[in-house]
């Protein structure tokens, strides 16, 4: 019996315990509700306190713009906090409460959390606002020197006045300027002049930023823009990311260049402090470039610059400089000729640039007659400056001038990127040898060659202009291009078919029309947020069957949009790059029997099926910079995609999910003797390295990534006393990431003639690194992290290609560059660094000196120099820059900044501090 009474009360005791455990477990989320909740009701307290303090301040004044859309927000947020609150207290009896929370749409707690960061973002934007009505207006600090004063190369006369209006404004009680015109008549190299030239007359801005509004663009792609240009981190919220830009741009004097606009943009939801002017010192000011004059009014610019066409002097001045002395003035024919065809400009400058490119190699009168009767007799013409129908003819005429057919079709491909985008390099190239669009080359390494000449020819021809890379923080680049928006336009409608292009407008499902997709050939829809789909194969995608499909950077593509495609089956080209492919392989692909050119890159894909050798066509297959290193490939798939030429595995990653990948594909390479012109792969161990080297040149191994490498004590790849194994690889290789491995010297004096990347981490023994001057001597980028033996990286010294140089978390590093006993330049010899421009030094605790010797150092196209946890680094031994090369961007922390010991002020102007 005492046996059966302490049964049941131990059931009892465990059941208690349960419901104890249970009711506690399912009483947490309400708690939590009821804390979120109270923190959001005393958020909205302050918000109210503020808005009322606001309007008091405004009492009796015209309510401007900045405010009254700050207070509509302001009340919105208000009636959202009311209904999460109406929804927390719609029950108060426990059980309510919970089946409340469990079959609504969602937690209280994780909703009020959201709003809470909703609200203390429109708090710290109001907070801005109130100090700003608060502060009594000021002039901004006097300009350096007078616009006038400026030196600037021979330019025309009507250009240079603008600019000097423009300058003026820097220095004017003036918080915005508009700047308004047709389209190609020079709004943006007005916008570009005052960014280059800002910094030697108003010196006081911490930060002048160009950032293009192109047509559509939405308050995200705007952040976008602002984040790249600033070095900001991004945001996962639009909200988060206005505070981001917000709190960073607050205390600051920054001169906003907002080009291209086409309506008014609310650069408040932006994060764009706001209101512009003298604000208790801080200059904040705008200029805004627009086709319409009632734009710029609708920003507020009470003065404004209307760029005219150009008088017929400074016209023939521009067409002549572009088309050339010898081919104008070599004739009298011909030079009469030449001042007509001017004439056909229209006072344009992209055209009298691109036209009189187009005709510098005419040197006939016959020539110069024939294309005059073309622009003359073109049915497409308009008397109107500008106009949609004269610049389409304009741009004809510059294609049908260019040199083959080849590269105008690489041109009109440009148009398939957004609307004032900066398009790499590297990828328009890739694009076009995907699309077939450059001659068959044996060599892939030939292809990218000839298609980098391509650019060349486009740039040349003015029809390309040089983009900005904002990895860099370069204005302009040599890495990127980009296409302007009037040539873009016309391109859309000169391609040959039908093409549906809707890149970077925000996109959050596919077009809808099905006339839109009917007979499109190509089809963009690259650089926006789809987020949903057709649920199966139907509507205006059902009859869909286009060539070539970019979805690239739709950063969370819906499954059901593989099964929209999947039907697609004329489809050569597709581009899924860094479209949130998580793990599975979409097996849609599979069905795609067409496809030539297949990217994935950018995504976390773990393994390629087997059904992947359906595609026998593919000849590019990338997964570049995938989330794992490893990607488990089958057996016999290699064999069965025989015609691939390009096989990109390469990742800088160190996620690893698999013991070894590799050794089916290089077992395939060897048995069947199959050709690989361009492989990027990743290898463990010396022993595939050679595999790989004996199958050159049938296989070229362009990027390596090394790892663990079986406790190999040296690097034999940069080795020349290895170059007899591993010279097939060392031939061709272009790009090399060591990681992870017992490495204690590195002695690279093997022929690398086309290494361009190396990047090192995790070795943590490796205490010697010497270079040859040969085997460096195409090197443009180089990182290190946690190499903890290493102490200084005096052979980069000798680098004349270096762009980039990353050093992070090197506990043992004293100094960056030594003296003669470690292979550096003798004492007070001046070192320069001719292209290096971006310098990272961060985690480097022991690093004290730049130089060892304290020599200084130049760095003509430095921009931007990180320094973080670098405590006893004291000093930067830079030489003062020429007045043309603008200030270098410093990031760091506040207290080393302050604590920095200068060889002079001209060195330290040199710098604008962004101080985290």
């Amino acid at each position: 019996m005492e046996t059966q009474l302490a049964a049941v009360l131990a059931s009892l005791a465990l059941g208690g315990a349960l419901i104890v455990l249970l009711f506690g477990k399912w009483w947490q989320p309400l708690a939590d509700g009821d804390k979120r909740v109270k923190e959001l009701d005393d958020a909205v307290e302050a918000l109210l306190q503020l808005r009322a303090d606001l309007l008091k301040q405004l009492d009796g004044a015209p309510e401007p713009d900045q405010p009254r859309a700050w207070l509509r927000r302001a009340q919105d947020a208000q009636d959202e906090v009311a209904s999460i609150k109406a929804r927390h207290d719609a029950g108060q009896l426990y059980v309510v409460r919970l089946l409340h929370y469990f079959l609504t749409t969602g937690p209280v707690a994780g909703l009020a959390e959201k709003q809470l960061k909703v609200v203390r973002a429109i708090q710290e934007q109001g907070a801005a606002l109130l100090e700003a009505a608060l502060a009594t207006p000021q002039a901004p600090p006097p300009l350096l020197l007078q616009p006038e004063d400026l030196e600037l190369p021979p330019g025309t006369g009507s250009a240079r006045a603008r600019l000097n209006d423009a300058l003026r404004f820097l220095g004017d009680c003036d918080a915005a300027l508009g700047v308004w015109g047709a389209g190609g008549v020079g709004k943006t190299t007005l916008l570009k002049q005052v960014r280059d030239v800002c910094g030697r007359v108003a010196p006081f801005f911490d930060h002048v930023f160009l950032v293009a509004a192109s047509r559509d663009c939405t308050v995200a792609d705007l952040q976008s823009e602002v984040v790249a240009v600033l070095g900001l981190r991004e945001a996962p919220t639009e909200q988060a990311q206005a505070a981001g830009i917000l709190s960073f741009l607050r205390d600051k004097s920054f001169l906003l260049l907002l080009d291209g606009v086409w309506e008014r943009p609310d650069l408040e939801r932006v994060g764009i402090p706001q209101p512009f002017g003298v604000v208790a010192g801080r200059v904040r000011k705008v200029i805004v470039s627009s086709r319409s004059e009632a734009v710029c009014a609708d920003m507020g610019c009470r003065n404004k610059i209307k760029i005219e066409c150009m008088n017929e002097d400074d016209a023939w001045s521009l067409f002549e400089a572009n088309v050339g002395e010898e081919a104008s003035r070599g004739n009298t024919q011909i030079s009469t000729l030449a001042r007509q065809v001017a004439e056909e400009c229209k006072g344009l400058p992209l055209f009298l640039a691109t036209i009189g490119r187009a005709m510098s190699n005419k040197r006939t009168p016959e020539e110069w007659g024939n294309a005059l009767d073309k622009l003359k007799k073109s049915q497409l013409m308009s008397t109107t400056p500008g106009s949609d129908k004269s610049t389409q003819a304009l741009v004809k005429f510059c294609l049908d001038n260019l040199e083959s057919d080849t590269v105008r079709e690489c041109l009109l491909t440009c148009a398939l990127w957004p609307e004032d985008h900066n398009i790499s390099r590297d990828e328009l190239v890739q694009c076009w040898i995907g699309l077939g669009l450059l001659p068959n080359h044996d060599d892939v390494e030939e292809a990218l060659r000839f298609g980098h000449t391509v650019v060349s020819v486009l740039e040349s021809s003015r029809l390309l202009e040089q983009g900005d890379n904002h990895r860099y923080n370069m204005s302009p680049s040599d890495t990127h291009v980009r296409l302007h928006d009037v040539v873009r336009d016309a391109a859309l409608q000169l391609a040959p078919g039908k093409w549906l292009v809707r890149a970077g407008v925000g996109l959050r499902e596919p077009p809808r029309d099905e006339a839109l997709w009917r007979d499109a050939q190509r089809v963009s829809l690259m650089h926006n947020v789809i987020e949903e789909a057709p649920a199966k194969a139907g509507g205006a995608l059902s009859d869909a069957q286009p060539a070539s499909l970019m979805l690239q950077c739709n950063h969370a593509l819906p499954r059901k949009m593989f099964q929209a495609i999947q039907h697609f089956t004329t489809l050569t080209y597709l581009d899924l790059e860094d479209t949130g492919i998580l793990d599975t392989f979409p097996m849609e692909i599979c069905c795609l029997v067409n496809l030539e050119f297949l990217n994935l890159s950018k995504n976390r894909i773990l393994a390629l099926p087997m059904e992947l050798g359906n595609l026998s066509q593919l000849k590019y297959l990338h997964l570049r910079d995938n989330y794992y290193i490893q990607i488990t490939i089958p057996p016999g798939l290699i064999s069965r995609l025989g015609k691939l030429q390009v096989l990109e595995l390469f990742t800088a990653s160190i996620v690893s999910v698999a013991d070894d990948y590799i050794a089916p594909v290089i077992d395939e390479l060897e048995t069947t003797g199959a050709r690989m012109p361009s492989l990027g792969i990743w290898l463990d161990n010396t022993r595939n390295v050679q595999r790989l080297a004996r199958l050159a040149p049938g296989v070229r191994t362009r990027s390596i990534q090394l790892r663990k490498l079986d406790g190999a004590r040296s690097l034999e790849l940069l080795s020349a006393e290895h170059t007899a194994e591993l010279g097939g690889v060392q031939e061709c290789l272009k790009e090399l990431v060591v990681y992870s491995a017992d490495i204690e010297e590195i002695v690279a004096d093997a022929h690398t003639p086309r290494l361009e990347v190396v990047k090192f981490g995790f070795l943590t023994r490796l205490r010697v690194m010497e270079w040859s001057h040969g085997a460096a001597s195409n090197l443009r980028e180089v990182a290190l992290g946690a190499c903890h033996s290493l102490t200084h990286m005096t052979w980069v010294q000798h680098l004349p290609c270096l762009e980039l140089l990353n050093l992070s978390g090197c506990n043992g590093m004293t100094r960056l560059i030594g003296g003669v006993a470690d292979g550096g330049s003798p004492a007070g010899e001046l070192l320069t660094f001719p292209r290096l421009r971006l310098l990272a030094l961060l985690g480097l605790p022991k690093l004290e000196v730049i130089r060892s010797d304290g020599g200084e150092c130049s760095f003509p196209e430095l921009r931007r120099l990180q320094v973080r946890g670098c405590t006893r680094l004291r000093c930067i031994p830079m030489r003062p820059v020429a007045s043309g090369q603008g200030k270098v961007r410093v990031e760091g922390d506040k207290h080393w900044w302050n604590g920095l010991h200068w060889a002079s002020d001209d060195v330290k102007s040199c710098f604008v501090p962004v101080l985290l």
